[in-house]
C-alpha cells in the first residue's frame, strides 16, 4: 500500500495523553498526525450517549480545579463554559447486597490509635496497604479502606507505590473545585480532535514502527503507512513495547516490564423510577464482584439515571448484568441504554519508578516521546503533564535537526 504524506510529528494512540501531545505539537507550528486504533477518540476519556441524549461516564467521570493543564486543554477548545458543577451525593459500600454509609463500616477506635502516624509519614517507598494501613489501622484497611483505594484504578490496588494515587496540586480559584462537562468528558477528547491542524486518522492501528532515514514509518493492521520526522507513542506499555522494540530496544525493554491489567466495564441508564437505590455518587462492594459502580447522580438528570459497573477483564456479560440488575433492583426491561468498554490499564508496583527512568533513560537526546498514564500517575492530569515534559524535552530541537 502506499505511503501516505509524511508529517512532523506521528502520534500513536487518541486517548488524552496523546490528544494533549499533538495539540502542544501543533502549537508549537508542526504538521501533526494521530492514529487511532478505535473509531473515535478519547480513550479513557469515554462517555456513552443515548439516543435522546443522555450522557454518562464510562471511564474517567471527575476532575478538579487543581488539573491546570487539563483545564487549560478544556479552554482551547472553548468548553470552559460546559463545566457543571457536581452534585454533592455520598459514595456508598455494597455489604452482602445492602447498601451501608462508610462510616458504618469503620472502627473509630482504630482510627483515633492511629490518626497520629499522619504527621511523619511519608508515601516514598511505601506501597498504598503500606501507607494507607498505617493511617487507618490494618483492619478497617483491610475491611474498608482496601475496597474503596482499589476502586480508583478499578483493580486491587493495594501494591500500587502510594505516591502515585493522589497528589497535591495548585488550585485554580476561578474554577468549580470539582466538576464535570456538560455531554460528558469525552467532548474535550472530540474538541481537541476537531483541531484542522491535526490530522486524526481513525481505525489505524499501529503493527510496527521502524525507522526511516532520519525518521520513522509506522505501519498499521490494514497496510496503511505513515511517516513522520519524529514520533510519540501514546498506547498502554504491553502494546508500546512491541511497537518500539526494533527502535528502541532499551525502551521497550522497560515498557515490557510494566505490569498492565485488563478492565471491562458495563454501562447501563435505567428510568429513576425504576429503581430505589437513594442518589449516591458511586457504590463500591466491599467483596466482589465488581470493584465499583460509578454514577451520574452527580450531574441529576429529571427522567434518567446512569450507572458504570467496573469488572475484571473476563467477566461474562451474562454474570454482570445479572449482579447489575441485582444490585440497582431492576429488570433488563428497565435498561433504556447499554454500554460496553474494555480498556488496558497499568498495575504499578514497587519497582514501578526504576521502570519508568530507565524508559526516560532512553529516550533522552532522541526523535521518539512515549506517554501515557503509567508515569507519575494515573489521572486525566497526570497524563497531560507527561505530555507536557515530552513536548518540553523536544523543545529546544523541534525545529532543528533531529
Amino acid at each position: 500500500m502506499a505511503l501516505d504524506n509524511d508529517s512532523d510529528v506521528l502520534v500513536v494512540g487518541g486517548g488524552i495523553s496523546g490528544l494533549s501531545m499533538a495539540h502542544l505539537c501543533a502549537d508549537a507550528g508542526l504538521s501533526v498526525r494521530l492514529l487511532e486504533a478505535g473509531d473515535a477518540p478519547g480513550g479513557c476519556l469515554h462517555s456513552a450517549q443515548t439516543p435522546g441524549g443522555f450522557w454518562f461516564e464510562m471511564g474517567a467521570h471527575t476532575c478538579y480545579n487543581s488539573y491546570g493543564g487539563f483545564l487549560n486543554l478544556i479552554e482551547a477548545v472553548g468548553l470552559q463554559g460546559r463545566l457543571l458543577p457536581r452534585a454533592k451525593v455520598p459514595f456508598r459500600l455494597l455489604v452482602q447486597d445492602e447498601v451501608r454509609t462508610i462510616a458504618s463500616q469503620l472502627s473509630f477506635w482504630e482510627l483515633a490509635r492511629n490518626a497520629p502516624r499522619i504527621l511523619g509519614l511519608s508515601k516514598e517507598g511505601r506501597t498504598v496497604r503500606e501507607y494507607y494501613g498505617s493511617l487507618v489501622g490494618a483492619g478497617n484497611y483491610e475491611r474498608v479502606f482496601g475496597p474503596l483505594l482499589s476502586a480508583v484504578p478499578s483493580q486491587n490496588a493495594d501494591e500500587f507505590p502510594a505516591s502515585m494515587l493522589f497528589k497535591k496540586r495548585p488550585r485554580r480559584k476561578d474554577v468549580l473545585r470539582s466538576f464535570a462537562v456538560d455531554g460528558g468528558l469525552q467532548a474535550v477528547a472530540l474538541g481537541l480532535a476537531a483541531d484542522a491542524r491535526i490530522d486524526v486518522v481513525t481505525e489505524a492501528a499501529a503493527t510496527t514502527i521502524a525507522r526511516q532515514g532520519a525518521g520513522f514509518l509506522a505501519t498499521c493492521a490494514d497496510g496503511r503507512r505513515f511517516s513522520a520526522r519524529r514520533i510519540a507513542v501514546a498506547v498502554p506499555p504491553d502494546q508500546a513495547a512491541p511497537l518500539l522494540a526494533e527502535v528502541a530496544p532499551p525502551v521497550a525493554a522497560a515498557l515490557q516490564s510494566l505490569k498492565t491489567t485488563g478492565v471491562r466495564s458495563y454501562g447501563v441508564a435505567v428510568p429513576k423510577s425504576a429503581t430505589p437505590l437513594t442518589p449516591m455518587a458511586g457504590l463500591i462492594p466491599l467483596k466482589g464482584p465488581f470493584f465499583s459502580a460509578v454514577t451520574r447522580d452527580t450531574v441529576p438528570d429529571a427522567s434518567l439515571r446512569g450507572f458504570a459497573f467496573h469488572w475484571p477483564a473476563q467477566t461474562r456479560e451474562e454474570d454482570a448484568l445479572a449482579v447489575m440488575c441485582r444490585v440497582l433492583g431492576v429488570q433488563r426491561a428497565d435498561f433504556a441504554h447499554l454500554a460496553r468498554r474494555d480498556v488496558i490499564l497499568p498495575s504499578p508496583v514497587r519497582s514501578h519508578a526504576a521502570a519508568v527512568a530507565a524508559i526516560d533513560a532512553g529516550l533522552v537526546g532522541t526523535n521518539l516521546a512515549v506517554t501515557g498514564n503509567y508515569f507519575d500517575g494515573l489521572a486525566i492530569e497526570d497524563c497531560v503533564q507527561r505530555s507536557r515534559s515530552e513536548a518540553a524535552r523536544w523543545s529546544t530541537a523541534l525545529t532543528g535537526p533531529a
